[in-house]
This record gives structure tokens, sequence and C-alpha cells, in this order.
């Protein structure tokens, strides 16, 4: 289980490793860009939360094992995240790297 720490707070998003995996990737590519953007999340209660991702807010990843890096779900989350809807990982699109982590706990900023 993986977990991302967003801005100061002391209770991480808990994900799935394959998804942070993915994850990870898609939001330091962007960072490296100055690309901020929206990032949206189901949480374990059914509620989806959106954070905004920026260079200036504090972002740690870490996770037990990374997983093997899936190309097109790397394409697809990057092309979302560039969209103005930002990366909403609630669509259809993402269910079946999203399915192996339902178990998300909120947190905040």
């Amino acid at each position: 289980m993986g977990r991302l720490t967003y801005g100061n707070t002391a209770t991480p998003i808990e994900l799935d490793d394959r998804l942070m995996t993915h994850l990870r990737l898609v939001i330091v590519t962007k960072l490296r860009r100055n690309e901020s953007f929206p990032l949206t999340l189901a949480m374990g209660d059914g509620v989806a939360e959106t954070i905004w991702v920026h260079a200036s807010i504090p972002l740690r990843f870490s996770m037990t094992q990374e997983a093997d890096v899936d190309r097109s779900l790397v394409v697809a989350m990057m092309n979302a995240a560039s969209s103005a809807g930002g990366l909403d990982l609630t669509r259809d699109e993402f269910a079946r790297v999203v399915d192996g982590s339902r178990t998300l706990h909120a947190m905040s900023a």
C-alpha cells in the first residue's frame, strides 16, 4: 500500500502501489514542467475530493513495492491531467487501476 502525503498534513492518502507508481510518474512529470493541475480521488466514504497539485505544495510518495509501468495508462493519465478538468481518478477510464485503491483515507490541506 502506497501513501501520498499532501501539504503539511499528518494524514496521508493511502493508494494501491500500482496506482501510486503511475500517479507519481504523472505528478513528477507535470511538476518538473511547472504545470499544476487538479487531482480528483474517490475517498473511502464515497465522496470525491479534489486537490490542487502545485510545485509550492509539499508532496511525499511512499510505496511498499513499485509496480510495473503501463505506458498506455501513463499517457491516459497525462492527457487527463493536461485537460481542463484535470486528472479525475473517479472516471470510468481509470477504474481498472483505481479498483485496488478503494480504501482511500481523507486528509485536510
